[in-house]
């Protein structure tokens, strides 16, 4: 089957835990390469403002085709069966990217590649929008080429779409409201209108049918999955040797983008707590966090809403303040994977989150995780058995639960175990299979879209 895949805002190949690049990044590379794996062909479609690396450099592992520079697609060949495309777009972020929404749409009908799949799936809001967009272009197309692009999308390839994260469960969750109504309008429009939702966890289906009104016979469950082959459980004093930590260290680690969503402060705040309730115990403890700071549109704290800016401000001095805390920048997937081995604690205090994919990777390496019980959290982080979740974000409940687990070592080693036992059943071939077995057949009567544009 021949596949297209839109990551528009991100590219798949963009290092997590900066910018706009996160676990979507990840998911995105691994089901493609699951879906590589199974047999089928993929050409993946992004129109990252930093370039088909997210750096702006436009290189990747592979071979480099057009040049983005010289005002044309770029693409890469990542395998004989996965090609990465960049859609030149004037857009320098993820705002202006929804924007230009439009734009996205006829650059991806003018691709040949994206006009012959078989079925595309959609990553995010905006390439959800952008690719119902392009079939309605092409539906609309007058002309004689236009008649015959028309006539070929009248029996077009299913739309399948993972949101990731959805607008009005983060504003929910956070409880804000500085998700764009232009972002809340257009995902309770893909709900209705895209051929299959993808969530993540039971809890991201509840979502999508009592958020957004999605009917419950187009939302599948399909877990992501975890790459087995690299995380696993190691020696963790051969790890610390290797990162430069001492084997009497405690190591709490926070691994990801640095902004309110995903709760940076409670970490640091529950840092700051132990060293105020445990002095001894946090003069061994190290805090690393690594990732770097994300987000410029608005974000909230303390229940008012203000400029990112304005948090991340108050994070660094917050940061600046604690001596046990340590910034490092974010690093690649088998780097990571040490960090996970050598720490005694992941910390995942998001105020929101579809599934928490840092949680899943550091249990399948043998870390056990102090986690938010919020979203698919709870998919990864069995309370009492696999890891702790925390109902709040209240510092002091953190400091708690960190000063528990790394004052009984049995209990941790405990949890470790089973965190490593529960992560096998995250797994990448088993994602893609669940998506593509739920498949509406590509014809005109089974698709939602081509019935609301009568083009049946």
């Amino acid at each position: 089957m021949r596949i297209s895949v839109l990551s528009l805002h991100t590219s798949p190949a963009a290092q997590p835990g900066q910018g706009d690049a996160g676990g979507m990044n990840v998911y995105v590379d691994q089901s493609v390469r699951a879906l590589a794996a199974a047999g089928h062909r993929v050409d993946v479609f992004t129109a990252d403002p930093g370039g088909l690396d997210g750096t702006g450099s436009g290189r990747v592992g592979g071979t480099a085709g057009t040049d983005a520079e010289a005002g044309m697609s770029a693409q890469l060949q990542i395998t004989d069966a996965i090609t990465l495309h960049h859609l030149p777009v004037g857009a320098t972020t993820k705002d202006e990217l929804a924007d230009a929404i439009d734009e996205l749409a006829e650059l991806l009908n003018d691709r040949p590649d994206f006009r012959a799949a078989d079925f595309i799936w959609a990553h995010y809001w905006i390439s959800a929008e952008a690719a119902l967009r392009a079939h309605e272009k092409a539906s609309g197309s007058t002309g004689t080429t236009g008649a015959a692009l028309g006539n070929e999308l009248q029996v077009r390839a299913p739309i399948a779409v993972s949101m990731h994260t959805i607008g009005a469960v983060k504003n929910r969750d956070s409880d804000t409201s500085h998700e764009r109504p232009q972002r809340l309008e257009a995902e309770a429009r893909i709900a209705a209108e895209a051929d299959l939702l993808v969530a993540a966890t039971p809890a991201e289906r509840r979502d999508l049918i009592t958020e957004l009104q999605a009917e419950s016979d187009s939302v599948v469950v399909a877990r992501p999955g975890v790459d087995h082959s690299l995380y696993t459980p190691d020696s963790q004093s051969a790890a610390r040797e290797r990162l430069g930590f001492a084997d009497d260290e405690a190591i709490i680690l926070y691994v990801g983008r640095m902004q309110f969503i995903k709760g940076t402060d409670v970490a640091v705040d529950a840092l700051a707590e132990l060293h105020e309730r445990n002095p001894h115990l946090a003069s061994r403890t190290r805090g690393i966090l690594l990732g770097a700071a994300s987000g410029v549109g608005v974000e909230a704290g303390g229940g008012a809403v203000r400029p990112s800016s304005t948090y991340l401000r108050e994070l660094t001095t917050a940061i600046a303040g604690e001596p046990s805390v340590e910034v490092r920048p974010p690093v690649p997937s088998h780097l990571l994977v040490d960090y996970y081995r050598a720490a005694d604690v992941l910390i995942v205090p998001s105020r929101s989150e579809s599934f928490g994919l840092v949680a899943a990777e550091a249990a399948a390496s043998g870390l056990p995780a102090i986690a938010s019980a919020v979203g698919g959290l709870p998919e990864i982080v069995e309370h009492g058995h696999s890891g702790l979740l925390i109902a709040d974000h209240n510092p002091h409940h953190w400091a708690t639960a960190i000063e528990t687990l790394l004052n009984d070592t049995d209990l941790r080693t405990e949890l470790a175990g089973h965190a490593a036992d529960r992560a096998e059943r995250f797994d990448w071939g088993r994602t893609v299979a669940a998506v593509l077995d739920a498949l509406p057949e590509r014809s005109c009567a089974s698709s939602r879209r081509s019935e609301a544009l009568g083009a049946c």
